[in-house]
């Protein structure tokens, strides 16, 4: 592909409720759809994609997007790469800024407006902002769970909307117990895997899991609610400026669950086998 061709990665599985908007909102400003279906498909999904003359790989179950986004990456051939989630689909303003930005000769990414839905409303007007759009040659990722991109240079943060409309609250008690609870067991699974073995993208990082994730792994029976109360408060911290307080509190105290739940599997995997 040329100059300022864009490649959309899309992850999915079993989205058909959701994946119409997201791929329709692709249509006409990415150069080329890569869509990786995380296991059999079991309902419309791939023929949603096929309609969208997506590129599409089934690839074997793992439940971490995460891992299939790094292969997902490895397919694309624009210059630019597009991140969205099946949930996720480009505002009317996006769309149309589209081509000028990826024009920008001193900008490797962008951070886009990715305000909080919760099933029914929105619950936040100024944030967050997630990073979305990057150049495939300045980008780095490590394939594990809740893992983020970094992007060598300049990454701009625009007030361009990525909207997230997911069909549920992934904050509340049923959604960790069915959800929440699932990652965090990858996530400690992740952990505890030789770092050699990792899926990575342009990595350029080190070649094993720095020495406080061995001393993590090592301490976890004594260290997952430290480890859950340090979490709760950077989160808190970090989102004060997006959220209403009591909504701050309830996403901060999910965020510090989850990161003690992983750390006490981790101590479960280690010392006591699944």
């Amino acid at each position: 592909m040329g100059p300022d061709s864009i490649s959309a990665a899309v992850i999915v599985r079993n989205e058909e409720a959701v994946l119409e908007r997201c791929l329709a909102s692709l249509d006409g400003v990415v150069d080329e759809i890569v869509l990786v279906h995380d296991g059999d498909c079991d309902d419309a999904s791939l023929e949603i994609a096929q309609r969208h003359r997506a590129r599409i790989f089934v690839r074997p179950h793992t439940g971490s997007p995460e891992l299939q986004t790094v292969f997902a990456f490895e397919q694309c051939e624009g210059e630019w790469i597009l991140n969205v989630d099946a949930d996720e689909f480009l505002s009317d303003e996006l769309r149309a800024a589209l081509p000028e930005l990826v024009q920008q000769p001193g900008v490797n990414g962008y951070e886009f407006l990715w305000r909080m839905w919760d099933g029914k409303r929105l619950i936040s007007e100024d944030g967050p902002f997630k990073l979305v759009l990057f150049r495939r040659a300045a980008v780095h990722m490590l394939g594990i769970i809740e893992a983020l991109e970094t992007v060598d240079g300049v990454v701009e943060r625009s007030r361009l909307e990525l909207v997230h409309r997911p069909l549920y609250n992934n904050f509340t008690a049923r959604a960790f117990v069915s959800k929440w609870r699932r990652r965090a067991k990858t996530r400690a699974r992740q952990y505890l895997t030789d770092f050699s073995e990792l899926p990575k993208f342009n990595w350029k990082g080190p070649d094993d899991w720095p020495r406080w994730r061995h001393a993590a792994n090592a301490l976890s029976p004594l260290l997952f609610i430290p480890y859950g109360a340090a979490t709760f408060a950077f989160a808190f911290y970090q989102s004060r400026s997006y959220y209403s307080l009591r909504e701050n509190l309830r996403f901060a105290l999910f965020a510090g669950l989850y990161s003690g739940l992983a750390q006490f599997y981790v101590a479960k995997f280690r010392y006591f086998g699944d």
